[in-house]
Protein backbone atom coordinates (compact mmCIF):
# COMPACT_ATOMS: atom_id res chain seq x y z
CA UNK A 1 0.00 0.00 0.00
CA UNK A 2 3.12 2.30 0.60
CA UNK A 3 4.18 1.89 -3.01
CA UNK A 4 0.43 2.61 -4.00
CA UNK A 5 0.93 6.04 -2.20
CA UNK A 6 3.87 7.23 -2.99
CA UNK A 7 2.84 6.75 -6.81
CA UNK A 8 -0.05 7.73 -6.25
CA UNK A 9 1.20 11.22 -4.95
CA UNK A 10 4.09 11.29 -7.35
CA UNK A 11 1.53 11.05 -10.05
CA UNK A 12 -0.93 13.58 -8.52
CA UNK A 13 1.90 16.10 -7.93
CA UNK A 14 3.45 16.10 -11.21
CA UNK A 15 0.02 16.74 -12.48
CA UNK A 16 -0.09 20.02 -10.11
CA UNK A 17 3.29 21.04 -10.89
CA UNK A 18 2.54 20.84 -14.40
CA UNK A 19 -0.75 23.29 -14.19
CA UNK A 20 0.80 25.27 -12.30
CA UNK A 21 4.37 25.77 -13.76
CA UNK A 22 4.36 24.63 -17.20
CA UNK A 23 4.20 27.06 -20.17
CA UNK A 24 3.46 26.31 -23.77
CA UNK A 25 1.73 27.26 -26.77
CA UNK A 26 -2.19 27.84 -26.83
CA UNK A 27 -4.47 26.69 -29.52
CA UNK A 28 -6.16 29.67 -31.17
CA UNK A 29 -9.28 27.34 -31.22
CA UNK A 30 -9.36 27.15 -27.57
CA UNK A 31 -8.94 30.54 -26.60
CA UNK A 32 -12.01 31.23 -28.88
CA UNK A 33 -13.71 28.93 -27.03
CA UNK A 34 -12.98 30.01 -24.02
CA UNK A 35 -13.71 33.39 -24.28
CA UNK A 36 -17.20 32.34 -24.94
CA UNK A 37 -17.62 30.00 -22.47
CA UNK A 38 -19.37 31.85 -19.87
CA UNK A 39 -17.96 29.63 -16.76
CA UNK A 40 -14.68 31.46 -17.72
CA UNK A 41 -15.96 35.21 -17.09
CA UNK A 42 -14.93 37.31 -14.43
CA UNK A 43 -18.36 38.58 -14.38
CA UNK A 44 -19.10 35.18 -12.20
CA UNK A 45 -16.95 36.15 -9.49
CA UNK A 46 -14.67 32.73 -10.23
CA UNK A 47 -12.28 33.07 -7.44
CA UNK A 48 -8.75 33.94 -8.63
CA UNK A 49 -7.10 30.76 -7.93
CA UNK A 50 -10.07 28.66 -10.02
CA UNK A 51 -9.26 31.06 -13.00
CA UNK A 52 -5.44 30.97 -12.98
CA UNK A 53 -5.86 27.09 -12.97
CA UNK A 54 -8.44 27.62 -15.96
CA UNK A 55 -5.92 29.25 -18.16
CA UNK A 56 -3.16 26.35 -17.09
CA UNK A 57 -5.96 23.56 -18.10
CA UNK A 58 -6.44 25.57 -21.07
CA UNK A 59 -2.91 24.76 -22.52
CA UNK A 60 -2.25 21.51 -20.90
CA UNK A 61 -5.39 20.22 -23.12
CA UNK A 62 -3.32 19.50 -26.19
CA UNK A 63 -0.66 18.56 -24.34
CA UNK A 64 -2.60 15.63 -23.53
CA UNK A 65 -5.63 15.03 -26.60
CA UNK A 66 -2.67 13.99 -28.88
CA UNK A 67 -4.19 10.58 -29.63
CA UNK A 68 -6.16 11.14 -31.67
CA UNK A 69 -6.74 15.15 -31.35
CA UNK A 70 -10.27 15.06 -31.23
CA UNK A 71 -11.16 17.38 -28.72
CA UNK A 72 -11.20 15.01 -25.76
CA UNK A 73 -9.13 13.55 -23.41
CA UNK A 74 -9.59 9.30 -23.24
CA UNK A 75 -8.59 7.42 -20.36
CA UNK A 76 -5.63 6.20 -22.51
CA UNK A 77 -4.72 9.34 -23.49
CA UNK A 78 -4.74 10.84 -19.62
CA UNK A 79 -2.81 7.85 -18.43
CA UNK A 80 -0.10 8.52 -21.07
CA UNK A 81 0.22 11.66 -19.71
CA UNK A 82 0.74 10.38 -16.18
CA UNK A 83 2.70 8.14 -16.76
CA UNK A 84 4.69 10.56 -18.66
CA UNK A 85 4.91 13.07 -15.97
CA UNK A 86 5.46 10.40 -13.17
CA UNK A 87 8.52 8.61 -15.60
CA UNK A 88 10.37 11.96 -15.72
CA UNK A 89 10.02 12.87 -11.85
CA UNK A 90 11.37 9.44 -10.92
CA UNK A 91 14.04 9.75 -13.56
CA UNK A 92 15.20 13.16 -11.82
CA UNK A 93 14.87 11.27 -8.26
CA UNK A 94 17.07 8.57 -9.66
CA UNK A 95 19.78 11.23 -10.54
CA UNK A 96 19.49 12.94 -7.32
CA UNK A 97 20.20 9.64 -5.71
CA UNK A 98 22.90 8.21 -8.08
CA UNK A 99 24.83 11.87 -7.32
CA UNK A 100 25.13 10.62 -3.78
CA UNK A 101 26.50 6.85 -4.99
CA UNK A 102 28.70 8.09 -7.43
CA UNK A 103 31.65 8.82 -5.76
CA UNK A 104 34.22 9.29 -8.25
CA UNK A 105 32.06 12.04 -10.28
CA UNK A 106 32.25 9.69 -13.60
CA UNK A 107 28.42 9.44 -14.35
CA UNK A 108 28.00 5.44 -13.40
CA UNK A 109 27.89 3.81 -10.36
CA UNK A 110 29.83 0.88 -9.48
CA UNK A 111 28.67 -2.12 -6.66
CA UNK A 112 31.96 -0.93 -4.28
CA UNK A 113 30.07 2.63 -4.80
CA UNK A 114 26.98 1.58 -3.81
CA UNK A 115 27.39 -0.79 -1.04
CA UNK A 116 29.72 0.97 0.85
CA UNK A 117 28.80 0.38 4.20
CA UNK A 118 27.84 2.82 6.70
CA UNK A 119 26.96 2.64 10.06
CA UNK A 120 23.60 2.12 9.72
CA UNK A 121 24.00 -0.60 7.38
CA UNK A 122 26.98 -1.73 9.46
CA UNK A 123 24.41 -2.10 12.28
CA UNK A 124 22.05 -3.46 10.63
CA UNK A 125 24.27 -6.31 9.71
CA UNK A 126 25.73 -7.00 12.75
CA UNK A 127 21.66 -7.37 14.39
CA UNK A 128 20.97 -9.95 11.67
CA UNK A 129 24.07 -11.67 11.96
CA UNK A 130 24.70 -12.26 8.22
CA UNK A 131 26.04 -9.99 5.50
CA UNK A 132 23.28 -9.26 2.27
CA UNK A 133 25.75 -7.58 0.40
CA UNK A 134 25.54 -10.74 -2.00
CA UNK A 135 21.73 -10.34 -2.96
CA UNK A 136 22.20 -6.42 -3.30
CA UNK A 137 25.02 -7.96 -5.98
CA UNK A 138 22.43 -9.71 -7.75
CA UNK A 139 20.48 -7.45 -8.00
CA UNK A 140 23.09 -5.01 -9.04
CA UNK A 141 24.05 -7.21 -12.01
CA UNK A 142 20.72 -7.99 -12.95
CA UNK A 143 20.69 -4.31 -13.62
CA UNK A 144 23.31 -3.84 -15.45
CA UNK A 145 22.67 -4.32 -19.16
CA UNK A 146 25.75 -4.52 -20.91
CA UNK A 147 27.65 -6.11 -18.10
CA UNK A 148 30.16 -3.87 -17.96
CA UNK A 149 30.25 -4.08 -14.09
CA UNK A 150 28.82 -0.30 -14.06
CA UNK A 151 25.64 1.64 -13.72
CA UNK A 152 24.97 4.38 -16.23
CA UNK A 153 21.82 6.29 -15.56
CA UNK A 154 18.77 4.35 -17.41
CA UNK A 155 20.57 1.18 -15.67
CA UNK A 156 20.60 3.25 -12.29
CA UNK A 157 17.07 4.07 -12.92
CA UNK A 158 15.74 0.71 -13.34
CA UNK A 159 17.91 -0.72 -10.52
CA UNK A 160 15.57 1.34 -8.26
CA UNK A 161 12.23 0.41 -9.87
CA UNK A 162 12.78 -2.75 -11.26
CA UNK A 163 8.84 -3.28 -11.56
CA UNK A 164 9.45 -0.32 -14.12
CA UNK A 165 11.78 -1.87 -16.22
CA UNK A 166 12.07 -3.94 -19.67
CA UNK A 167 15.15 -5.76 -18.51
CA UNK A 168 14.05 -9.41 -18.15
CA UNK A 169 17.38 -10.38 -15.77
CA UNK A 170 15.67 -7.72 -13.40
CA UNK A 171 12.07 -9.46 -13.40
CA UNK A 172 13.68 -12.64 -12.98
CA UNK A 173 15.40 -10.90 -9.80
CA UNK A 174 11.82 -9.92 -8.63
CA UNK A 175 10.60 -13.05 -8.79
CA UNK A 176 13.78 -15.03 -6.76
CA UNK A 177 12.89 -11.93 -4.74
CA UNK A 178 9.21 -13.27 -4.12
CA UNK A 179 10.47 -16.56 -3.76
CA UNK A 180 13.12 -15.72 -1.26
CA UNK A 181 10.27 -13.82 0.53
CA UNK A 182 7.15 -16.04 0.58
CA UNK A 183 9.11 -19.59 1.17
CA UNK A 184 8.52 -20.30 4.71
CA UNK A 185 9.95 -23.39 4.56
CA UNK A 186 13.14 -22.26 3.13
CA UNK A 187 13.47 -25.47 0.48
CA UNK A 188 13.77 -23.00 -2.37
CA UNK A 189 10.39 -22.98 -4.00
CA UNK A 190 6.71 -22.17 -2.92
CA UNK A 191 4.21 -24.38 -2.34
CA UNK A 192 0.32 -23.67 -2.71
CA UNK A 193 -0.28 -22.55 1.34
CA UNK A 194 2.56 -20.46 0.32
CA UNK A 195 1.21 -18.88 -2.79
CA UNK A 196 -2.36 -18.55 -1.59
CA UNK A 197 -1.40 -16.30 1.59
CA UNK A 198 0.33 -13.83 -0.05
CA UNK A 199 1.08 -14.33 -3.91
CA UNK A 200 -2.87 -14.75 -4.85
CA UNK A 201 -4.48 -12.06 -2.73
CA UNK A 202 -2.23 -9.90 -4.58
CA UNK A 203 -3.23 -11.01 -7.73
CA UNK A 204 -6.66 -10.63 -6.84
CA UNK A 205 -6.07 -7.40 -5.77
CA UNK A 206 -4.50 -6.80 -9.60
CA UNK A 207 -7.79 -8.34 -11.21
CA UNK A 208 -10.89 -6.86 -9.08
CA UNK A 209 -12.86 -7.39 -11.40
CA UNK A 210 -11.98 -11.50 -11.55
CA UNK A 211 -11.42 -12.00 -8.20
CA UNK A 212 -14.69 -9.68 -6.55
CA UNK A 213 -14.69 -10.55 -2.94
CA UNK A 214 -18.36 -9.87 -2.39
CA UNK A 215 -19.57 -12.54 -5.14
CA UNK A 216 -17.53 -15.40 -4.42
CA UNK A 217 -16.97 -17.29 -1.41
CA UNK A 218 -14.05 -18.72 0.50
CA UNK A 219 -14.54 -21.83 -1.33
CA UNK A 220 -14.75 -20.45 -4.64
CA UNK A 221 -11.23 -18.23 -3.56
CA UNK A 222 -9.87 -21.56 -2.87
CA UNK A 223 -10.84 -22.91 -5.91
CA UNK A 224 -9.38 -19.91 -8.31
CA UNK A 225 -6.30 -19.72 -6.44
CA UNK A 226 -5.89 -24.10 -7.21
CA UNK A 227 -6.65 -22.96 -10.59
CA UNK A 228 -4.48 -20.44 -11.04
CA UNK A 229 -1.63 -22.20 -9.09
CA UNK A 230 -2.23 -25.14 -11.62
CA UNK A 231 -2.25 -22.71 -14.51
CA UNK A 232 1.60 -21.48 -13.18
CA UNK A 233 2.70 -24.83 -12.04
CA UNK A 234 4.10 -26.22 -15.27
CA UNK A 235 6.42 -29.09 -14.39
CA UNK A 236 3.12 -30.14 -12.20
CA UNK A 237 5.41 -30.81 -9.00
CA UNK A 238 2.49 -28.57 -6.93
CA UNK A 239 5.77 -26.15 -6.40
CA UNK A 240 6.04 -23.02 -8.00
CA UNK A 241 9.66 -22.00 -8.94
CA UNK A 242 10.96 -18.35 -9.67
CA UNK A 243 10.73 -19.06 -13.39
CA UNK A 244 7.14 -19.90 -13.01
CA UNK A 245 6.00 -17.07 -11.43
CA UNK A 246 7.14 -14.82 -14.09
CA UNK A 247 3.62 -14.64 -15.78
CA UNK A 248 1.87 -12.61 -12.80
CA UNK A 249 5.17 -10.99 -11.84
CA UNK A 250 3.24 -7.86 -13.23
CA UNK A 251 0.77 -8.32 -10.99
CA UNK A 252 2.73 -8.81 -8.11
CA UNK A 253 4.96 -5.80 -8.66
CA UNK A 254 2.33 -3.29 -10.58
CA UNK A 255 4.58 -0.80 -13.10
CA UNK A 256 3.67 2.74 -12.98
CA UNK A 257 1.30 2.36 -16.10
CA UNK A 258 -1.10 0.48 -13.95
CA UNK A 259 -0.75 3.53 -10.93
CA UNK A 260 -1.30 5.94 -13.59
CA UNK A 261 -4.49 3.90 -14.83
CA UNK A 262 -5.86 4.05 -11.35
CA UNK A 263 -5.34 7.85 -11.44
CA UNK A 264 -6.38 8.94 -14.60
CA UNK A 265 -9.68 6.55 -13.74
CA UNK A 266 -9.90 8.72 -10.53
CA UNK A 267 -9.44 12.21 -12.38
CA UNK A 268 -12.00 11.24 -15.14
CA UNK A 269 -14.61 9.81 -12.39
CA UNK A 270 -14.53 13.10 -10.53
CA UNK A 271 -15.00 15.25 -13.62
CA UNK A 272 -16.79 14.11 -16.46
CA UNK A 273 -20.39 15.05 -16.59
CA UNK A 274 -21.93 13.10 -19.49
CA UNK A 275 -20.26 9.63 -18.02
CA UNK A 276 -18.83 8.62 -21.33
CA UNK A 277 -15.46 7.41 -19.87
CA UNK A 278 -13.44 10.59 -21.41
CA UNK A 279 -12.96 15.13 -20.85
CA UNK A 280 -13.68 17.75 -22.80
CA UNK A 281 -12.16 21.19 -22.24
CA UNK A 282 -15.24 22.41 -20.94
CA UNK A 283 -15.72 19.49 -18.02
CA UNK A 284 -12.05 19.97 -17.28
CA UNK A 285 -12.29 23.56 -16.81
CA UNK A 286 -15.74 23.31 -14.67
CA UNK A 287 -14.29 20.77 -12.20
CA UNK A 288 -10.57 22.23 -11.82
CA UNK A 289 -10.39 21.02 -8.16
CA UNK A 290 -10.57 17.27 -9.60
CA UNK A 291 -7.29 18.25 -11.07
CA UNK A 292 -5.47 20.13 -8.65
CA UNK A 293 -6.89 19.23 -5.14
CA UNK A 294 -4.72 16.38 -4.60
CA UNK A 295 -1.97 19.28 -5.01
CA UNK A 296 -2.86 21.05 -1.97
CA UNK A 297 -2.59 17.62 -0.05
CA UNK A 298 0.78 16.73 -0.92
CA UNK A 299 4.42 18.79 0.33
CA UNK A 300 6.40 18.20 -2.82
CA UNK A 301 8.74 20.64 -3.38
CA UNK A 302 8.25 22.29 -6.84
CA UNK A 303 11.00 20.92 -9.36
CA UNK A 304 12.84 23.37 -11.54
Amino acid sequence: MGRIAILVSTIGAMLLLFILSRSSNTNHSIHRRIRSNSTLSASHHQPDDRFNVTNRIVRLFPEIDVDPTDWFVSLHELTQWNLHQAQMEVLRQSQREMDVYDKNRDGFVSFSEYSTPSRIQRADRDSLGYDMSWWKEEHFNASDVDGNGLLNLAEFNDFLHPADSNNPKLRQWLCKAEVRERDMDRDGKVNFKEFFHGLFDLVRNYDKESYNVSHHSDDSMDASANQLFDKLDKDGDRYLSDIELLPIIGKLHPSGNYYAKQYAEYLISQAEVDKDGRLTLTEMIENPYAFYSAIYNNDHDEIE
